[in-house]
């Protein structure tokens, strides 16, 4: 089987319809559910924005009718504001095309000259490995392409996924749970885009979250969340075709103790959701804030989002409080993930 890599072409149609049709078939092989994003809502997601520039290639493998299949991507994201030394790589194949060393081609062909030419000296990527899979295992695939790359193993994470819909009584009774604990504290919901009298407050608990992300040997600047810099944000969610379903809790003077946020696609057809950011400050822990939050989001998916057969997050293999948290919810282990990271000579 002959492959070729080249740039994606953002511009073609027949591109972006293979690309969204991989992304469909990765996304359901690894959670059970997938997004239905148009192409022009997968050609916002790929614009460059205020602070960070990527690059896409696609592996193009000859069919036996004498065409092309689109069987893997590689991408590499370079950060603007911070984190100025680090470029971070990833590279996907097809499941049904997996063991014929594409990924290893798109790493030879497109990373490992991109990494040489953009002067960044600290690699970062992330790759999966079963459950139940020995995350320093030099066989696991992850792991090989890493030795070629030159990174190796500085954290790893827990992808657990959420069967929906819940049923109602389970909320109930954590949030009872959260309730016998959560004193003077309470819970506001909000949809859409953070109230523009909130943007600094919110700003200050995203970077809160960065500096306390359990993340072990991961070097990592945090980033400041401006006002500026959280529109952005807002507004390239808006374009992809994305929904944002955030609550905050509140202590007993006003000021902003935790948030969560859920992310939706809105297409009705769009079966799968991420659970984003989950943070209670340090001084205002052991009130059970994150359940509370928790459970606030995930009451509003049944209307908001009634299509969604999964939920989908991340934490650091040493993170237990929102470990207990997600597991009390219904979230159950998918994979594991190894954060990697190194200073190569390619």
């Amino acid at each position: 089987m002959h492959v070729s890599i080249r740039p994606l072409d953002p511009s073609s149609d027949l591109d972006l319809e293979q690309y969204l049709a991989l992304e469909t078939a990765l996304d359901e092989h690894t959670y059970g559910a997938s997004q239905a994003l148009t192409r022009e809502q997968l050609r916002a997601q790929m614009v460059d924005s205020s602070y960070w520039r990527g690059q896409r290639w696609i592996a193009l493998a000859e069919t036996l009718e004498g065409g092309e299949s689109l069987v893997g991507r590689a991408s590499v994201f370079v950060p603007l504001r911070e984190n100025l030394e680090s470029i971070s790589v990833g590279v996907e194949v097809h499941p049904a095309f997996r063991g014929r060393g594409i990924a290893t081609q798109l790493a030879e062909e497109a990373l490992i000259p991109a990494i040489r030419d953009s002067g960044r000296t600290l690699v970062e990527a992330y790759g999966e490995i079963p459950a139940d899979g020995d995350a320093d295992s030099p066989d696991e695939p992850v792991n090989r392409l890493a030795r070629r790359l030159g990174i190796s193993r500085k954290n790893l994470a827990v992808c657990r996924v959420l069967p929906l819909p819940l049923e109602s009584s389970l909320l109930d009774s954590l949030q009872a749970e959260a309730e016998e604990r959560i004193g003077q504290y309470r819970i506001e919901l909000w949809d859409g885009d953070i109230p523009e009298q909130h943007l600094e407050a919110y700003g200050r608990l995203m970077r809160q979250l960065e500096l306390d992300e359990p993340d072990e040997e991961v070097e990592h600047e945090a980033p400041e969340y401006t006002p500026e810099r959280i529109r952005e944000g807002e507004r390239r969610r808006r374009e992809q075709g994305l929904e944002s379903i955030t609550a905050v809790a509140v202590a007993p003077d006003g000021s902003f103790a935790g948030n969560t946020e859920i992310h939706v696609h809105r297409s009705p057809h769009s079966t799968l959701g991420w659970q984003e950011n989950t943070l209670v400050m340090p001084e205002h822990r052991g009130h059970r804030l994150g359940l509370a939050l928790k459970v606030a989001t995930h009451r509003q998916l049944t209307a908001r989002a009634p299509q969604l057969r999964a939920l989908v997050t991340w934490n650091s293999h040493v993170n237990p409080w929102m470990i207990e948290i997600n597991e009390k919810l219904g979230y159950r282990v998918r994979f594991r993930e190894l954060v990697l990271q190194g200073r190569p000579e390619l």
